[in-house]
């Protein structure tokens, strides 16, 4: 009885485990494009919606497969850049999960399952009635939550195995002594309106951290971690600070990159370890390559 429960607890943590959130616009955009392009693919093989029943020429039936290939597109389009944004505790990439992943890609799926049925209705190829959507939203979910799952997990075991190789690479790097001593000028985070300033010897900052309209400052000092809370966005104590080592490897980090001890990694990507914290930080795709080659040039790899 014991060993099913184990089986168990260690397959449901799977869907606890981290997965990234796409956060790059571009991408975004070419994935709703390719999306869209399948489902008039699809749409053109296997004639749903009561597109089996049309006789017209195909000059006429072309721009109705093409509708449906826009309203797919404006569903995502929606999703991406409207419900996310709207959303931010919920669509934290810091907290995103394999599981989150799986239910956001279903609620997706059927929002563009339902877009296109009232499209379809709007043409007058279908009808809606209370029964339809129920039965309609249950068959996506249905149809759906297994490709999607299997997708989902296949992804997180390639990029899993992906970044653990990157982190094995950057870790050996981090074992060589940094070259470059620390440059001799203060590192300055003050408070918008200037009453609060925090000056720091390049060695003592670690990291900062964006908390809403404040960022939480995290250094050294007399080998003790303390904390200061400025009311200042991270993006202008970034502009404060222009040294090539100051780095902002995520949205809501600001980091001290030769203070980084350590690298681990999940399937999200990789996170930076700093002495005397146990606090890690997460370093965003875009940020990522940037980290790494930094990394492996100030300890003359």
């Amino acid at each position: 009885m014991i060993l099913p429960m184990n089986i168990l607890q260690k397959f449901t943590q799977i869907f606890r485990d981290p997965y990234p959130l796409e956060d790059d616009r571009n991408r975004h955009l070419r994935t709703g494009l390719l999306i869209s392009l399948f489902v008039v693919f699809f749409l053109t093989i296997f004639r749903p919606f009561g597109l089996s029943e049309l006789n017209w020429p195909w000059y006429k039936v072309i721009p109705v497969f093409i509708g449906y290939g826009t309203v797919t597109f404006l569903v995502i389009l929606i999703a991406d850049f409207v419900i996310i944004p709207a959303f931010p505790n919920i669509f934290d990439d810091r907290e995103w999960t394999v599981g989150k992943n799986i239910i956001w890609s279903v609620i997706t799926i059927v929002l563009i399952g339902l877009g296109n049925l009232f499209y379809s209705s709007f043409l007058g190829f279908t009808g809606i009635s209370g029964t339809m959507l129920l039965t309609f939203q249950l068959y996506t979910i249905l149809v759906a939550i297994f490709p999607v799952t299997i997708i989902t997990l296949l992804t997180r075991i390639r990029l899993l195995h992906k970044n653990l190789k990157v982190v094995e690479s950057i870790n050996k790097d981090l074992e060589a002594p940094l070259v470059d001593p620390f440059e001799n000028d203060q590192l300055i985070f003050s408070s918008e309106n200037g009453k609060d300033e925090l000056l720091l010897a390049p060695d003592q900052f670690l990291f900062a951290e964006s908390a809403d309209n404040y960022s939480d400052i995290i250094y050294i000092e007399n080998n003790i971690v303390r904390r200061a809370l400025l009311r200042s966005s991270l993006k202008r104590l970034e502009e404060m600070n222009t040294s090539e080592f100051v780095v902002r490897v995520h949205r809501a980090f600001l980091v001290n990159i030769r203070n980084v001890k350590n690298v681990s990694g999940s399937s999200q990507g990789y996170r930076l370890i700093f002495d005397h914290v146990e606090e890690s930080v997460p370093v965003s795709r875009r940020a990522s390559t940037t980290v790494k080659s930094l990394l492996s040039r100030i300890h003359g790899r």
